[in-house]
């Protein structure tokens, strides 16, 4: 059964090398919408939900059901995926996960700010973006990844597209999608979600969607933030080599 990996926003399918060499196992990445060599569509709407699910789609090709892998917005993109398209996904690994906002005024304010970055990022350039990205208090964790991981991905960081970046906001940011909270109920496939010990933002919502999804278990990783898979590579891959060990035969 194939393990099918979906990087956080900026990222790239490379991101889930240094998982893969860890676990032992494979992991196909995939491009989405605007970043790595995936286009850059010219409107918005070339990136919102039926593109990113339509992205995840043309790289599965015609493959069976399989373990999607996601972190942050590569794991927006796995839930709705598996809302969608039930039939194609076999199991879940959902890192530092939202299903949305609900509350209308805090999505216009979350809106807001996305389109104002996403101009910023087409104003300013994609260097700016990053300098300034990793000074975000949800991001600064990452300065703990091991050089010998995080120096790559930031050198990959830099070589995305502006209009991808901003394009990425504008459409498939957190208060451009509708939530999905109401759906969880339905995800009935085995799922682990995990998030780092330092972000109790997103362990709060972890710990509320297990408690909506059927088959969905919970894990904290140590000395991690919201890019827990990478900030504690060894401590996230045993939780993950143990959910996939159960699960895929």
């Amino acid at each position: 059964m194939s393990v099918i990996g979906l990087h956080g926003f900026s990222g790239s399918r490379y991101d889930w090398k240094p998982v893969s060499e860890a676990l032992g196992r494979p992991i196909l990445g995939i491009d989405l919408v605007g970043h790595g060599e995936c286009p850059a569509p010219a409107e918005t709407n070339g990136f919102n939900t039926d593109a990113m699910l339509q992205c995840v789609s043309d790289g599965l090709g015609e493959s069976g059901p399989v373990t999607l892998v996601g972190y942050s917005m590569g794991a927006r993109v796995a839930l709705r995926f598996a809302i969608r398209f039930p039939e194609r996904v076999s199991a879940m690994v959902l890192i530092g996960v939202n299903p949305g906002l609900v509350d209308p005024v805090q999505r216009s304010e979350r809106m807001a700010r996305d389109f104002a970055l996403a101009g910023r990022i087409e104003a300013n350039g994609v260097d700016w973006f990053c300098d300034h990205w990793a000074q975000q208090p949800l991001i600064r964790s990452q300065k703990s990844i091991p050089a010998h991981i995080r120096e790559p991905m930031e050198r990959r960081k830099r070589q995305n597209r502006s209009e991808g970046l901003a394009g990425s906001l504008r459409g498939f940011g957190q208060g451009a999608v509708d939530p999905v909270w109401d759906r969880l109920g339905s995800v009935c496939v085995p799922s682990l979600l995990i998030s780092g010990v330092t972000d109790e933002h997103y362990t709060d919502i972890a710990v509320r969607m297990v408690a909506a999804m059927p088959e969905a278990t919970h894990r904290t990783i140590p000395n991690a933030g919201h890019c827990a898979h990478l900030e504690n590579l060894s401590e996230s891959t045993r939780e993950i080599g143990a959910f996939l060990d159960r699960i895929i035969e």
